[in-house]
């Protein structure tokens, strides 16, 4: 399909995905000037008996009309065409350019409470707006959520329109409907998988999401309360008990016990307060410390007096987080301070934990007890080194400009990939008033080989 035109305007791009009745293609607009970027998605007919294909054509005419209706609304792409061809049948949408919420869902990193009910109010309005017309999306997940480009804001996409074309399709031509269950493992709720989505099983779906983004975990690790078989993942997040209340809800079981439209949690969230401090909930063998009896941290976030490199000390804490969550940190410090050698430091964590947790635990830090190699001993020195000359220096520290920027997001790039823009950008933005050296440090930490990040951090600090 690469290269060819179709209905003498769309000319494909890149084969984006599919399966045997239907292809999702990125092609260009040949009709309109610079050549615009759109979505075609084309429905291949299981028969080509005269009957089966008027039925197709009135099933795709339909899902057309609502799709152009739902185009109305600012966070849903437009319905640019819709086509028959060679009794084969294509929509065009408008093309997002962006980036998917997955790429904003990284493991073990946690949103803040305000950035999940910036989400929550987003998307719910755009589903109370969908539901009005009668439509369920069916697939809600990071995929299928897009941050614009050029205003930051949250586009609903991949509304299935074809996937439900071909359940109502196989059904006419004599095959189950439930051989095409709409929606993806972990998102999707039991009515849903069950081939009987309601409007309310998109907002599980969304609930789901927000979960993921508050614990930083992948909902197919999401823990079952073993009495109710309800999700369990409050004391892996920090998270006010209110707006705990309203995701708890939103996932129920049960359809039936769930908010039954987007409009009544919209409704919910206007009485929530914001600003109130999260609830940081904590194991019961690990009490919290005064903030003043804390040790200071930092700049680059491990302990000045630490026994651990500071790259084993971040490496550790990410380890501690998927044991005890955001607790981790702190718990970290606390028995940093007191102990006298990394072996120490490893068994006392542990008390910390669960028995049948603690063997996996020392599994997974079996590193830290281990020598040093050169390269890391280097790394070392490097960073005390930089530690002590910031310290010791009344210079203020280079700044940050725009040249400086691209040249970490060419670098980075060149080892992660495209996201690297994104990280950059985001690092910046989140990170306030930094230095030219914390920046790159914060960046190295996104490079999961530990000889290109030092080779990294050298190339822009040199």
């Amino acid at each position: 399909m690469l290269g060819q035109l179709l209905d003498g305007r769309y000319q494909v791009l890149q084969v984006l995905g599919g399966g045997g009745f239907g292809q999702t293609y990125i092609a260009q607009d040949t009709h309109r000037p610079g050549f615009p970027k759109c979505v075609v998605k084309h429905l291949k007919p299981v028969t080509r008996s005269p009957e089966f294909l008027e039925t197709a054509r009135r099933l795709f005419s339909s899902e057309a009309e609502t799709l152009e209706q739902l185009g109305n609304h600012d966070q849903i792409p437009r319905l640019l065409a819709y086509f028959e061809e060679n009794q084969e049948f294509f929509l065009v949408q408008e093309f997002i350019e962006g980036h998917t919420l997955k790429v904003e869902l990284p493991p073990n990193q946690r949103w803040t409470q305000e950035q999940v009910i910036q989400l929550l109010q987003q998307i719910l309005g755009i589903l109370q707006f969908i539901h009005s017309h009668n439509v369920i999306h069916r697939d809600i997940k990071p995929d299928n959520i897009i941050r614009r480009q050029r205003d930051g804001k949250l586009v609903l996409i991949d509304f299935g329109a074809v996937k439900q074309i071909q359940t109502q399709l196989l059904t006419v031509a004599g095959q189950t409907g439930a051989s095409i269950i709409i929606g993806t493992p972990g998102y999707m709720s039991t009515e849903q998988g069950q081939g009987k989505p309601r409007p309310n099983s998109d907002i599980y779906s969304l609930g789901i999401i927000c979960i993921q983004a508050l614990t930083g975990l992948h909902p197919v690790n999401f823990e079952e309360d073993a009495d109710t078989g309800e999700i369990s993942w409050q004391h892996q997040a920090n998270v006010s008990s209110e707006l705990a209340s309203v995701l708890s809800k939103m996932v129920l079981h049960h359809f039936k016990q769930r908010y039954q439209s987007a409009a009544e949690i919209l409704r919910v969230l206007e009485h929530l307060n914001t600003r109130v401090e999260a609830q940081q909930p904590q194991p019961s063998s690990f009490t919290q410390p005064p903030q003043a009896s804390l040790p200071r941290q930092n700049s680059i976030g491990y302990l000045p007096t630490s026994i651990l490199s500071p790259e084993n000390y971040n490496r550790l804490e990410k380890i501690l987080l998927e044991f005890v969550g955001p607790v981790a940190p702190r718990l970290l410090q606390q028995v940093a301070a007191s102990a006298s050698n990394p072996e120490e430091l490893i068994s006392q964590l542990a008390l910390h934990l669960r028995a049948n947790q603690q063997i996996d635990f020392h599994k997974k830090t079996i590193f830290i007890l281990e020598k040093p190699t050169i390269l890391q001993e280097l790394t070392i020195k490097s960073d005390r080194s930089t530690i002590i000359s910031n310290n010791l220096s009344n210079q203020e520290p280079e700044l940050i400009t725009d040249s400086f920027i691209e040249k970490c997001e060419r670098e980075l790039a060149d080892l992660i990939g495209p996201i690297a823009k994104f990280l950059v950008q985001k690092a910046v933005k989140s990170s306030g008033q930094i230095s030219r050296v914390e920046l790159v440090k914060i960046l190295a930490s996104k490079i999961p080989e530990a000889q290109k990040a030092l080779q990294f951090q050298q190339r822009l600090l040199s």
